[in-house]
């Protein structure tokens, strides 16, 4: 599934000058970026966009823009990313202090070239991920129109996400969410800087001590402790996230979404066709590991729960009975657990975001990314839209041109178009459909086949029970 991908759906109006854009001045430092003749792209990478989120305020709201001036700022290489949640470390290139963004604009651009803008934000469920995996190089090149592409590190994990009473009253939960929204506000205050258009953008005493403490603890001490919560939770592939918090979350997403409780722009959502593969044998606890080979039904269901710790073993004996039975798998629960959770997780959540933004009258656009060769796990497909490293064969270095056409068109103008024979077209219906089947050799649309859509409305049907 293509994580967060906010497009700034803008008029392209461009007014190409001679002069390269290569220092940019803000009001709180200058910044001069590195010019590539050879692929005609100014890269600004390691823009602070706010004051380090370390000591006091850690666990805080970004501070954004920084509240001191910086001076003159060699922005030729990327920052640190944030520290991820894993048993294995975060490794050299991340630190605490990691509130850092990315500007990419081609190298005709003018502060007056008001180009269209995409921000992208990594996936990784708020627990991992960094922008240094998401190359611009393709973007820009691929585009049929100039554009801009920017990219943020935002706080993850316990840094980003930690909950409790002592955040609540003194500090701030959804704290990486926090970040990302500093970095839209960003965006609209300085874009015009480097020749965007900023238009259109959419987008308390009791626990003071104890925050006082964990302030002053080593950044170490906190990653060690986040890789501690991953190692006692064995069945939980994401104990760190995005909480309802009564202000900047009021309601769960699918409530919100039922409710059209959501901003009014064009939507592209997708999913790919083994999104819930591999997930399960990435976990410690033999017992909720389906890729063993001594996995049972209860293997399956623990799985399931330790990701939705609410659901109840009624809700999984009606999954298994009347939509996910084991004969369907030819006895494999390694087989049934993934097709289970990647549709319960993404697929339908894909399905359920475009059906609502065509019922509000939105145009909204859905994919299916079915790749053999290349893969359809989960993200296999920004495989493609970002790197071109991997040898394609004539079929999939066709379907990766129309990718990346699609989707810097919709950026551009709110409509997926590319140089190939599929139009395709805005969904039509509750389910999404037809939504476009991206397969090397063989892209067209299709509908939303009826059967998963029944799976979907008893996955959606739990809202209440797995608070999705």
């Amino acid at each position: 599934m293509l994580p967060v991908l906010l497009p700034f759906l803008l008029a392209c109006v461009t007014s190409v000058e001679a002069a390269a854009l290569s220092t940019v001045t803000l009001d709180y430092g200058t910044f001069t970026g590195l010019t590539n003749t050879t692929n005609g792209i100014i890269y600004f990478q390691g823009i602070r966009y706010a004051d380090p989120p370390v000591g006091e305020l850690r666990w805080r709201a970004p501070v954004s823009p920084p509240s001191t001036h910086l001076g003159n700022v060699n922005a030729t290489a990327l920052g640190f990313a944030c520290i991820v949640t894993t048993q294995k470390g975060s490794g050299a290139t991340t630190d605490e202090d990691c509130l850092f963004g990315n500007v990419y604009i081609p190298i005709a651009t003018t502060a007056r070239s008001q180009l269209p803008v995409m921000v992208y934000f990594h996936g990784g469920g708020f627990e991992t991920g960094r922008t240094r995996d998401a190359p611009p190089e393709n973007i820009l090149l691929g585009s049929a129109k100039p554009l801009i592409f920017i990219t943020f590190e935002y706080r993850l994990g316990q840094f980003g996400f930690l909950a409790g009473t002592p955040v609540h009253q003194s500090g701030q939960l959804n704290a990486g969410l926090l970040d990302q929204r500093a970095e839209l506000e960003w965006v609209q205050k300085y874009i015009s800087k480097f020749g965007g258009n900023p238009s259109g953008c959419g987008h308390i005493d009791n626990g003071s001590a104890t925050m006082a403490c964990l302030r002053a603890a080593p950044t170490n001490t906190i990653a060690t402790a986040g890789r501690n919560t991953l190692a006692n939770l064995t069945s939980s592939l994401y104990p760190f996230g995005p909480i309802t918090d009564g202000s900047f979350i009021r309601q769960r997403p699918i409530e919100a979404f039922r409710d059209g409780n959501f901003i009014r722009v064009p939507v592209m959502f997708g999913s790919n066709t083994d999104e819930g593969a591999n997930w399960s044998a990435t976990l410690d606890n033999p017992l909720a590991n389906t890729s063993f080979p001594n996995a049972i039904e209860a293997t399956v269901y623990n799985f399931l729960a330790g990701q939705n710790n609410t659901l109840t073993q009624a809700s999984f004996q009606t999954a298994i009975t009347r939509f996910y039975p084991l004969s369907d798998y030819n006895g494999s629960f390694s087989l049934q657990g993934q097709q289970m959770y990647g549709e319960m997780r993404y697929i339908c959540t894909a399905i359920m975001i475009t059906g609502a933004a065509q019922d509000a009258g939105l145009k909204a656009y859905q994919y299916h990314w079915d790749n053999p060769t290349l893969g359809s796990t989960y993200a296999d497909e920004l495989a493609v839209f970002f790197n071109g490293d991997e040898v394609f064969d004539r079929d999939d270095e066709a379907l990766a041109i129309a990718m990346r056409q699609f989707w810097t068109s919709f950026v551009i103008s709110g409509v997926p178009t590319a140089n190939s024979s599929i139009s395709w077209k805005a969904s039509s219906n509750s389910a999404g459909g037809p939504r476009i089947l991206l397969h090397p050799g063989s892209m067209a649309m299709e509908e939303v086949p009826q059967a998963l859509r029944a799976r979907c409305a008893f996955w959606n049907g739990l809202a209440s029970e797995i608070g999705t």
